[in-house]
């Protein structure tokens, strides 16, 4: 039971129990029917205990105690026309965001699928924390990704006096919680509405033995409320205060976001960096589809991208870092060499065509280094023919040459001697694919990446620094 999570959702059931994860009581039931084959419409999601229609936003506000101290809890849940393939089942993704005393203290993905039976299976989450809004920590976990297995987010016909259930196995983020019926036939009343005939399921987890959260679901809405009872020591209680449909552009806003959420989760999850990119509705024009910029900046990669490459602290650029080395006025060798470099992934379409640009710091020239070169490469990169190109490993590379002059520019990565237009990148598959930035002289650094299908496809950014 996560106090300090989201909490829309309960996570729920235990799924194809392996040997390696049996380290639970036996007289735990554990729920082994969970089939992939049984999802023919996995995304309509229906549950009237669980309904997650594209655009339907929930926002609930109560408070939390902390340190003794009563804190104001807001938390808003936004289900997404993206879809998520988790172990061959296409999941609907909500885009989950918790605030306390104001401050966003997580953002989240979170996958959900139903089966043929209208048991809605919660396939995953990533989780992204923050601490004076600053990202700490992402203890994501994926169905069939180092041994994680998918939980019941809700039962097709939840009944009073049944066993608890596993509500997922997150060995990796010591996801252990359980979830029971608690109540069935209750009357709620919540600042949105009052609501009869409301469920409650009852969640608990081994590491706080004795304490429970009470969700209340109402039918034909889904969570509305949370209690506690026991020795939870957070005492949450929110009350669902808002619920809408957005509109087509609000839907749009709330989709960007959850795009930009996972571009920085391919950068520092390697739980995500195994999952497939989420897909986009197949009824969306191409130009939505296609028209999200995916950006990386220098200041939220980890340090394991680094190899003879250093972060540096320049105050304008985002994060106040940039990446970058000395300048000793030595020559740098080309691909296939590969060093130094930094490398990082992000999620891409394919089919489309993407052109790249980085915001480049050109340094002092100092003997044979200019300070103003990288070479760029990719995993899985074709050109418009469909023949491999630009591959990690090979002499085959983007260049992005920057001016003579020192300071900061926005450089495209071209293919020497040839227009722009023969620079374009496409991607056989829709899938996180790896980017390497392998500086090509001495004295050169960078704090954003661009890889661009539509707004910078032929012209650089205006401003110094793309927001997110």
């Amino acid at each position: 039971m996560r106090q300090h999570h989201i909490f829309f959702f309960i996570m729920a059931s235990f799924t194809i129990i392996l040997a390696a994860a049996c380290t639970r009581n036996p007289a735990d039931k554990v729920f082994q029917d969970y089939d992939p084959n049984n999802f023919d419409n996995s995304t309509s999601i229906d549950n009237q205990w669980f309904p997650l229609k594209p655009g339907t936003q929930w926002v609930s506000e109560g408070y939390t105690i902390e340190n003794g101290e009563q804190v104001l809890h807001r938390v808003v849940i936004t289900v997404t026309d993206l879809t998520k393939i988790v172990d061959g089942v296409a999941s609907v993704v909500t885009w989950d965001q918790d605030f306390s005393a104001g401050q966003l203290v997580e953002a989240e993905l979170a996958f959900f699928a139903q089966d043929n039976e209208g048991t809605v299976w919660r396939m995953g989450e990533y989780p992204e924390e923050y601490e004076d809004g600053k990202f700490v920590d992402a203890p994501a976990w994926i169905h069939g990704i180092d041994d994680a297995l998918a939980g019941i987010a809700m039962q097709s016909d939840p009944q009073p006096n049944t066993p608890d259930y596993p509500q997922g196995w997150g060995p990796d983020v010591d996801w252990t919680d359980r979830g029971q019926v608690d109540q069935v036939g209750q009357s709620v009343c919540v600042p949105f509405n009052c609501y009869e005939n409301a469920l409650v399921i009852a969640e608990s987890s081994k590491s706080e033995p004795g304490a429970f959260q009470l969700k209340y679901y109402a039918p034909g809405i889904g969570n509305v409320k949370v209690d506690w009872r026991g020795k939870d020591q957070t005492q949450e209680i929110l009350e669902l205060v808002e619920l809408v449909q957005l509109s087509s552009d609000g839907l749009a806003a709330a989709r960007a976001e959850a795009q930009k959420l996972e571009t920085h989760a391919y950068q520092v999850s390697d739980v995500y960096s195994q999952s497939l990119p989420m897909e986009f509705p197949d009824d969306m024009p191409a130009l939505e589809r296609y028209g999200q910029e995916v950006i990386v900046y220098a200041s939220d990669l980890p340090g394991s991208a680094l190899f003879e490459l250093s972060f540096l602290d320049d105050p304008a650029s985002p994060g106040n870092k940039m990446i970058g080395l000395p300048n000793n006025g030595d020559e740098l060798d080309a691909p296939p060499e590969n060093d130094p470099h930094v490398t990082f992934k992000v999620p891409v379409q394919s089919g489309i065509p993407y052109r790249c640009w980085i915001h480049m710091k050109v340094g002092a020239p100092k003997g044979k280094s200019q300070a103003n070169l990288f070479w760029v490469q990719f995993s899985g990169a074709v050109n418009k023919a469909n023949t491999d190109v630009f591959k990690i490993g090979t002499n085959s590379y983007l260049t992005a040459q920057g001016p003579e002059q020192p300071g900061w520019t926005w450089v495209g990565c071209d293919l020497t001697g040839s227009p722009p237009s023969d620079s374009l990148v496409y991607f056989r598959a829709s899938e996180a694919v790896t980017v390497r930035l392998q500086a090509g002289m001495e004295g050169v650094g960078f704090d954003q990446f661009i890889l661009s299908p539509a707004d910078f496809l032929e012209t650089p950014p205006s401003e110094p620094v793309v927001e997110k």
